[in-house]
């Protein structure tokens, strides 16, 4: 890409701004705290009683289909004086914030024209899908984004044990982390890492996977927690993915088909990225990339699995082409959330939204095989 399509950096955002900014993000969370999703009523709100009427030792039962580390910040949340529901929602609330200082985390190493760390993590805090995910449904994706981010900060600095370890503690929250994996182990490859760090990462999750048997729940039952979240019986679970075109077919008939499609896909990306040279940009823009393909061709995907990408794809917005993508998937994360607020009917039809995602990842495919692709400006951010 040549200099000119990089759009030179904002000024500095003043410090009295920066805080009504960060007022008015906290003050739109706080708004929605009383709202009751179906998250909340039928799997967190319960969760949380079993945390405030038994304590610690609820660490070891098996009410929860989530992992450790999330199940040990809930219980901390029920230790303090406040309604279950908004104690659930300042865990995701605190989540927000981590977010937002990764995001601004990276931009700082990237240095990526047209925006700086503070602008980058104010924006993140006002996208709609972090906004709704974690103070409307009351959800914990901000979390293990959060630390995919700072993976994706050591893949920056050529650091492999750091992005690695950052890896293993993001798929200790979320198993929707994996997607993540293709290019970290794309990147791993190149760059000639450690064959260890793979290992290293694994000792990791089992470290931070594994307390609740201390608790007393049985370590095939620990261990199992996120092969049962992987039993949904619909190809896809409201995500505005290609599936949505197929709404009668199941998962058992359609699976092994996707997951081949899917894998071919990224397999293209891999090579147009294997083919030009190894830069932060064009691992940035790997990155954004397979984080978008895999929730828009794997089976049963839910509506929050394109989070990551949604968040990342902000590092591309000061791009002349493809500052499309992240409005794109800002639009369809919207679409998608407020199915909530309008008596279960979308902002618009799901395959509207799924042909919109198609396009916006087909814009970074396209892409990712221009050799001179460049994101950084020139001057210091």
């Amino acid at each position: 890409m040549k200099r000119a399509d990089v759009v030179p950096s904002t000024r500095r955002i003043p410090v009295y701004v920066m805080w009504v900014i960060g007022a008015v993000a906290l003050g739109a969370r706080l708004a929605l705290f009383p709202y009751a999703s179906e998250d909340a009523t039928f799997f967190l709100l319960p969760w949380m009683s079993e945390f405030r009427e038994n304590g610690a030792a609820a660490l070891g039962g098996e009410f929860s289909n989530y992992n450790f580390p999330y199940l040990f910040l809930m219980f901390l949340g029920s230790l303090l004086p406040l309604e279950p529901l908004f104690a659930i929602k300042l865990v995701s609330l605190v989540g927000d914030c981590a977010l937002a200082l990764s995001v601004g985390a990276v931009v700082q190493q990237l240095r990526p024209a047209r925006l700086l760390p503070t602008t980058a993590a104010l924006l993140t805090l006002f996208l709609p899908t972090v906004l709704l995910n974690a103070s409307m449904w009351g959800q914990c994706d901000s979390i293990y984004t959060s630390f995919l981010l700072l993976s994706l900060r050591s893949i920056l600095k050529d650091d492999g044990r750091g992005s690695w370890l950052w890896w293993a503690v993001a798929v200790s929250f979320k198993l929707q982390a994996i997607f993540f994996l293709p290019a970290l182990v794309l990147i791993s490859f190149r760059s000639r890492y450690s064959l260890a760090l793979p290992l290293q990462a694994a000792g990791v999750w089992v470290l931070l996977s594994t307390p609740p048997v201390l608790f007393g729940r049985s370590l095939a039952s620990t261990l199992s927690v996120y092969i049962n979240q992987t039993q949904e019986n619909r190809l896809v679970a409201g995500a505005a993915n290609i599936y949505t075109w197929f709404p009668t077919a199941s998962a058992t008939e359609g699976r092994l088909p996707a997951i081949v499609v899917c894998g071919a896909v990224l397999l293209l990306a891999s090579y147009a990225y294997w083919r030009g040279p190894d830069s932060a940009d064009r691992r940035v823009l790997l990155t954004v990339t397979v984080l978008a393909v895999c929730p828009l061709l794997l089976p049963q995907m839910h509506d929050r699995y394109f989070f990551a990408a949604e968040v990342m794809s902000l590092l591309l917005i000061g791009h002349k082409k493809l500052f499309i993508v992240p409005l794109l998937f800002a639009s369809t994360g919207l679409a998608v959330y407020c199915l909530y607020f309008s008596s279960n009917q979308y902002l618009w039809p799901l395959w509207l939204a799924s042909l919109v995602q198609c396009f916006a990842v087909g814009a970074l495919l396209r892409t990712i095989s221009q050799k001179d692709f460049l994101l950084v400006a020139d001057g210091p951010a």
